[in-house]
């Protein structure tokens, strides 16, 4: 009988445990459907016009250049073009994705002379590539803010294509923690 007794709670804890797994899938599938649901409202929310989707950050709402059908108008929109003539390289100092990364002064005419980044694209570009350059330039043109690198402009009228970033004294993030951290 006392084996009877460790057959029956068996059973139960068995039917316990699956009722318990029916609810916690149940629940689970509650959770995604809705956090869908909310997503996609989301999304219209923020968007102002079909296919142009935004984040939204506070009051300051930032824009996807991807969403635009011609990705030049978002480079026209958030990045100022610099006359070639006003930048001077003065070092290769690293390689990026798309070409090379120059340390060089900017000299704008009634402004003061600072040290800039300079990120080049390389010759034989496709027009895919080119685009993928200048969309870094059309997101960082959007934020202003001290812990952001600061986007002062772009050239689009010669060869090469540039960007021209404030220049970081530490270089790279990761590099400069990896080697913070090495030192520690």
């Amino acid at each position: 009988s006392g084996n009877g007794t460790e057959k029956l709670a068996l059973i139960v804890g068995t039917a316990a445990l699956g009722t318990l797994l029916v609810l916690a899938v149940g629940i689970v599938a509650v959770v995604c459907l809705r956090r869908q649901g909310s997503s996609a409202s989301r999304e219209q929310e923020y968007s102002d016009k079909p296919g142009q989707y935004l984040i939204g950050h506070g009051t300051k709402v930032y824009i996807d250049p991807f969403t635009y059908e011609d990705p030049n108008e978002a480079v026209r929109e958030f990045a100022k073009e610099i006359d070639v003539s006003y930048v001077k390289i003065e070092e290769v100092i690293g390689a990026g994705e798309f070409g090379e990364v120059c340390r060089g002064l900017l000299k704008v005419p009634g402004k003061k002379e600072s040290c800039v980044a300079i990120k080049t694209l390389k010759g034989g570009y496709t027009e895919k590539q080119r685009r993928e350059f200048l969309s870094e330039a059309s997101i960082m043109g959007q934020f202003e803010h001290p812990n952001i690198i600061r986007l002062d402009g772009v050239i689009t009228s010669s060869v090469p294509v540039m960007i021209i970033t404030e220049f970081m004294e530490n270089g790279a993030l990761d590099s400069f923690l990896r080697v913070r951290r090495a030192d520690k």
